[in-house]
C-alpha cells in the first residue's frame, strides 16, 4: 500500500454528488472512514436554471469543502451535447458527423469513445469555478458501470439508464458497442406533440352527421350509435385491446421514456449508420420508479425479455467517484 493511500485510509472522506435539473440542484453528501459510511445527507435547491445556481448552493458547496478538507465533487453532466462512438479513432466522429475539436472524450477499453461538448464541459466549470468540480461523470460512464455488473447475455443486448430528466441507452453484442443515444427530455418536449394515442381518440366517422347540440341522454339515435362503437371495439383482438389499455394507462416520465425508446429504436434499426441487428433483451436501470406497465409494454412490443432494476442515481454518482479516488 502506497503512502497516500495508507494517509487517507485513516482520514474522513467527503463525497458530494450533483444534479443539476432546469428548476431545482440536487445534492447528496457522503462520509467516510476506515472504509465505513459515518454520515449521508441530500438536500435539494430550487434555482432559476441551469445556467444560474442560487447563491444558497454554492455556499452550501462552500461550507462542505471547509468542514472536511478531503471533499470530491462530482457532477452527472445530463446536457444535451454528449454521445457515445462505436470507435477511440478520430476518424469514426467524421463518420458521425461530429466535430472532433469540439469535443472532449474518453476511450473505454480501447473499443468505443464517450464524448461531451466543449460548450457543456465549459458550462459545468463556470457554473461551479467558486466550488470547483473534481468529477464530471458522463450518464454513459454510469450506464457502462451498471451493465459491466452484469453477467453477460448473448445477442443484442439494450441497456437503458432513465434519471429525473433524461433517458441513456447503450446497445451492445457482447462488448461491441452498436448503438448509443442521449435524450435531455426537457430539450426534446417538441417530440412529445405527436399523439401517442391518436389511434385511441381519432373520432368515428359514424360521429360526423351528429347534431353536437342534442342532449347525449336524450337521444336515443346516440345512443344506439354508442352501442354500435361499443360492440365494434369489443371484437378487436385482445392484444390490440390489452396494448391500448397499457398505452392509457402510462403517463409523464413513462410515456416519455416508451416515445424516445420508439425513436431510439427505429434510428438503430433503420440508419445505415449502424450495424443493426434485432433487439434480443432489454437491461433499464429505473432511477424514477417507472410504471410496472412500461415492463409489459416494452415486452409486447418488441416480444423480448425486458427486466429493470431500480437504482438510485445520486448512489451511483457517487460510487463512481469513490471508484476514481480509490483507483488513484
Amino acid at each position: 500500500m502506497g503512502l497516500l493511500k495508507a494517509i487517507k485510509k485513516h482520514l474522513t472522506i467527503q463525497y458530494v454528488g450533483l444534479i443539476v435539473h432546469e428548476e431545482s440542484c440536487l445534492i447528496k453528501t457522503k462520509s467516510v472512514k476506515k472504509g465505513k459510511t459515518v454520515h449521508e445527507e441530500e438536500k435539494q435547491f430550487t434555482i432559476v436554471s441551469k445556467e444560474k445556481l442560487s447563491g444558497e448552493v454554492i455556499a452550501y458547496l462552500s461550507q462542505l469543502q471547509e468542514e472536511i478538507e478531503q471533499t470530491y465533487i462530482a457532477l452527472f453532466l445530463n446536457s444535451h451535447g454528449q454521445g457515445v462512438v462505436p470507435s477511440c479513432s478520430k476518424s469514426a466522429y467524421q463518420k458521425f458527423h461530429i466535430e472532433y475539436d469540439h469535443v472532449k472524450d474518453i476511450c473505454v477499453d480501447q473499443k468505443y469513445s464517450i464524448y461531451a461538448s466543449n460548450i457543456d464541459i465549459k458550462w459545468a466549470e463556470k457554473t461551479f469555478a467558486k466550488t470547483g468540480l473534481d468529477f464530471i461523470f458522463s450518464p454513459f460512464l454510469m450506464l457502462d458501470n451498471l451493465r459491466k455488473k452484469e453477467s453477460r447475455r448473448d445477442g443484442i443486448v439494450l441497456y437503458m439508464l432513465t434519471s429525473y430528466n433524461s433517458i441513456t441507452i447503450m446497445i451492445f453484442e457482447k462488448e461491441r458497442l452498436l448503438y448509443g443515444t442521449f435524450i435531455n427530455i426537457a430539450k426534446e418536449e417538441d417530440l412529445l406533440n405527436t399523439d401517442f394515442t391518436e389511434e385511441m381518440t381519432e373520432e368515428d366517422d359514424s360521429f360526423d352527421e351528429i347534431d353536437l347540440d342534442m342532449e347525449l341522454e336524450e337521444s336515443d339515435v346516440i345512443a344506439d350509435i354508442l352501442e354500435d362503437v361499443k360492440v365494434e371495439a369489443d371484437v378487436k383482438s385482445s392484444a390490440q385491446e390489452e396494448d391500448a389499455t397499457i398505452k392509457l394507462k402510462l403517463f409523464g416520465q413513462d410515456l416519455r421514456l416508451v416515445k424516445y425508446f420508439d425513436a431510439s429504436l427505429r434510428e438503430f434499426y433503420e440508419n445505415d449508420l449502424y450495424k443493426s441487428d434485432f433487439v434480443t433483451y432489454v437491461k433499464i436501470y429505473d432511477g424514477t420508479g417507472l410504471n410496472e406497465d412500461i415492463v409489459t409494454y416494452l415486452k409486447e412490443q418488441l416480444l423480448v425479455d425486458v427486466a429493470i432494476r431500480k437504482i438510485n442515481i445520486e448512489d451511483e454518482l457517487i460510487a463512481l467517484a469513490v471508484q476514481e479516488t480509490e483507483g488513484a
